[in-house]
């Protein structure tokens, strides 16, 4: 018993129930911290032992393996870059910004290469890490979207509102993983509406092309196409992929999807999502726009428990 009310009890289950999406986020917050301190902590000492059997030291060593084997960027690399992005020079010429597009490629390169020899060095010294990532238990309600066998070995659970920008860049990363493990991976979709003007519409028009058999297409099509998602816009989609468009708009007119989605909406919420895309591999919850390396890492993961 945490608190007493007018003679009624308030327990400590009954906080955490109420409070269990922020819980949560902050248990996953204090995972991705000792992960990234134990990350560090492990090429530490892969680069000390590797430069003490070699003699070196570990600057030696890093400048042997890292710094030397990046080349500097060429001229027509620092041009093209420049070429790129000339709008965002601010009227500057090459001369002027050549010096910062060349630090700037070498730092990302050296950091490439950095990460390239740590997971050399891991490879080699056979790690195995036992840090457990927390766990969000998920009910898949059977109005969502699901693309992928029921009997896959890792359920990936998206949260994302079709407006957000961060969606849209991470649905090249989607793509790949889901070719990359057919059968093996189960994707499930679900709305996280940000309150933006076309994210309920947008919403609507892919759920009104399930109707028609056509939901993963028109989902990605707005994820991948340009367009204001504008009424318009929604209608020629639907039209471009063959849909029956008298049918298609009166779905899209109509709220008869609004409760669904709003669920969805809702149990995001419950879950601490704060922003999209979240993805919850197998319930390890991911934020944002990350690499299909670390995407691969977490389902490699999970399929070799599952072995």
């Amino acid at each position: 018993m945490v608190a007493q009310v007018a003679g009624s009890n308030i327990t400590l289950e009954d906080v955490d129930h109420r409070a269990g999406g922020k819980l949560q986020r902050l248990r996953d917050e204090e995972y991705q911290a000792r992960h990234q301190a134990l990350e560090e902590i492990i090429a530490e000492r892969l680069v000390e032992k590797e430069a003490a059997s070699r003699g070196l030291t570990t600057e030696a060593l890093l400048k042997a393996e890292v710094e030397a084997k990046v080349p500097l960027p060429t001229p027509a690399e620092v041009k093209g870059i420049y070429e790129q992005n000339r709008a965002s020079a601010g009227g500057r010429s090459l001369e002027q910004v050549a010096p910062l597009i060349e630090r700037s490629l070498r730092q990302q390169r050296l950091a490439e290469r950095a990460g390239q020899f740590r997971d050399e060095l891991k490879a080699r010294a056979a790690v195995k890490v036992s840090l457990e990532a927390p766990r969000t238990p998920l009910e898949i309600p059977a109005d969502a979207p699901v693309l992928g066998p029921a009997g896959a070995p890792v359920t990936i659970v998206e949260y994302l509102d079709y407006q957000c920008p961060f969606c849209h860049r991470v649905q090249g990363v989607v793509d790949d993983v889901m070719s990359r493990y057919p059968g093996r991976v189960r994707f499930v979709h679900r709305e996280f509406l940000l309150g933006k003007p076309r994210s309920l519409a947008a919403a609507r028009a892919a759920r009104c092309a399930g109707e028609q058999g056509k939901f993963w297409e028109y989902h990605r099509d707005l994820l991948v196409r340009p367009g204001d998602m504008g009424d318009e816009d929604l209608q020629r989609r639907a039209q471009a992929m063959g849909l029956e468009g008298g049918k298609f708009g009166a779905c899209v007119a109509s709220d008869r999807f609004d409760a669904a989605i709003n669920r969805a909406s809702e149990s995001g919420t419950e879950l601490g999502i704060a922003a999209t895309p979240t993805f919850f591999i197998n319930g390890r919850r991911l934020v944002g726009v990350h690499p299909v390396g670390e995407f691969r890492e977490l389902i490699d993961s999970e399929l070799r428990k599952s072995s």
